[in-house]
């Protein structure tokens, strides 16, 4: 079937959905417009796949998985939100939360909406700054993280090679730009920053290598201490603070957040769109639970926030995969027996 194609959602859809990984090509039909899909049946039809699937992998790995791994069941609650067109690209890579807003970031953008209701109070379509665009190459942001009334952003430079990772500071009162950004050492991020988590409680600030290959797994964090960021002057370049080796490799985290003393990383793995906890003193990862998403989603930013059991705990980001639509949708998780 010939399709027509409307030229700027196509070429902005490509452009910012999809700077990194496998591609997951979502056209807009010309013809008809349509931004809709099937979305409750097929709610209903993954929410059964993941019970499955949960189900097996806890009989499975009983053997060899540690038992403090199952101390804790994850369960998506029936609350979603989604967005399509323009609105799905101004929040189609990360999210954080200060416990009364969402903040999203697009490959270009970053979005202030109210938890409660999804009300938007602020964007910055063109959140790159220009000199930043013109001195680095910048083109795209990862999943953020919220501190004292700023946001942190992982800046990359994926059209020249992935040569300058950066980190920005915006208000997040506004969204603007501070001024200020640091970089951080090319020998240790040579595939680009594409997240950040902020650890308050202990100074941190953390990062890992990107890799794209399941063979290819990153076997380390890298922390850097907070108080460097946010005094550094600008265009300094943090020191690593410490390395954490990881108890087994991970590749394709897209997102992570601390969430009870503890780094959860979401993990865009083909067959395996799952979230892991990692301990940032030992290096232990432990698999959480398999998120309840269509085989070609793609998973994105993620933040913790406890909204009680209906609103869940752990809230993840994710790209639909529907042929007619660019759609992006917000999952929450809630926990049990911790």
């Amino acid at each position: 079937m010939q399709v027509a194609f409307t030229p700027m959602f196509a070429a902005i859809h490509v452009d910012r959905l999809m700077p990194r990984g496998d591609v997951l090509v979502h056209w807009v039909s010309s013809a008809t417009g349509a931004l809709h899909t099937p979305w409750e049946i097929t709610m209903q039809k993954t929410r059964l796949r993941a019970v499955v699937a949960i189900v097996a992998a806890a009989t499975i790995g009983l053997t060899t998985v540690p038992q403090a791994a199952y101390a804790a069941s994850w369960s998506r609650t029936a609350k979603y939100e989604r967005w399509t067109g323009f609105n799905a690209l101004e929040r189609g890579q990360g999210i954080a939360n200060d416990g009364t807003y969402f903040y999203y970031s697009g490959p270009y953008s970053l979005v202030k909406a109210t938890i409660s209701n999804d009300h938007e109070v602020a964007d910055n379509n063109f959140a790159i700054p220009a000199d930043l665009a013109n001195n680095f190459k910048i083109s795209h942001i990862g999943d953020i993280a919220y501190h004292d009334g700023l946001v942190v952003a992982p800046l990359e430079d994926g059209k020249n090679g992935y040569q300058n990772p950066l980190l920005a500071l915006y208000d997040a009162n506004n969204l603007k730009y501070t001024g200020r950004y640091v970089k951080l050492p090319l020998d240790t991020l040579p595939g680009g920053a594409p997240w950040v988590a902020v650890d308050a409680a202990a100074g941190l600030v953390w990062v890992a290598p990107w890799t794209q290959k399941v063979e290819d797994g990153t076997d380390r964090l890298i922390a850097y201490r907070l108080n460097d960021l946010l005094t550094a002057a600008p265009g300094a370049t943090l020191e690593v603070d410490r390395t954490v080796k990881l108890s087994r490799p991970l590749s394709r985290i897209q997102g992570a957040t601390m969430y009870n003393g503890e780094l959860y990383a979401s993990v865009d793995i083909t067959g395996d769109k799952s979230v892991y906890s990692i301990n940032t003193v030992t290096g232990a990862v432990n698999w959480q639970f398999k998120q309840d998403v269509e085989p070609k989603d793609e998973v994105q930013g993620i933040t913790a926030v406890d909204l009680g059991p209906a609103g869940g705990q752990l809230h993840v980001l994710n790209v639909g995969s529907g042929i007619k639509s660019i759609f992006m949708y917000l999952q929450h998780y809630t926990v049990s027996g911790q």
